[in-house]
């Protein structure tokens, strides 16, 4: 007797919620970034010096991530590298902001800053792509 494997069964709901989730996260953490670098920077590095111009090209990078989530959520099976690629953007742009932006030095704001913002993401974003993958393959089969 075989068993019906059901959309959900193959790509849980609580994936793609937790995709948009990261949508919407990201959206307004870009916006917040882009729209208020100064206040962001002085946050994260515990300092008043002038923050670097590139803050705000990070934040509309992290509000375009919000967008990849968006489709990844929409369509998991098709667009599972996405959540894959969010991982690496997140793993990437940690080492980056450490080592550009906090100049290898991070003190509680921005480790808080390291770990909520890009360390948590990381293993439910791969997992999601795993399991997105394995969600096309079942649909082609």
């Amino acid at each position: 007797m075989k068993t019906i494997e059901t959309q959900q069964a193959l790509f849980p709901n609580w994936m793609r919620g937790f995709l948009l989730i990261a949508c919407v996260y990201n959206m307004f953490w870009g916006i917040f970034i882009a729209w208020f670098p100064e206040s962001f920077y002085h946050w994260v590095t515990e300092s008043q010096n002038a923050q670097p111009d590139i803050i705000i090209w990070q934040g509309r990078a992290v509000l375009i991530l919000g967008f990849v989530y968006f489709a990844a959520a929409l369509h998991p099976g098709r667009l599972w590298y996405l959540a894959l690629v969010g991982a690496l953007t997140k793993i990437g742009g940690a080492i980056w902001f450490y080592a550009v932006i906090l100049e290898g030095k991070a003190g509680d704001q921005g480790l808080f800053h390291l770990i909520m913002n890009d360390g948590i993401w990381v293993p439910f974003l791969i997992a999601i792509a795993i399991k997105g993958l394995a969600y096309k393959k079942a649909k082609a089969s």
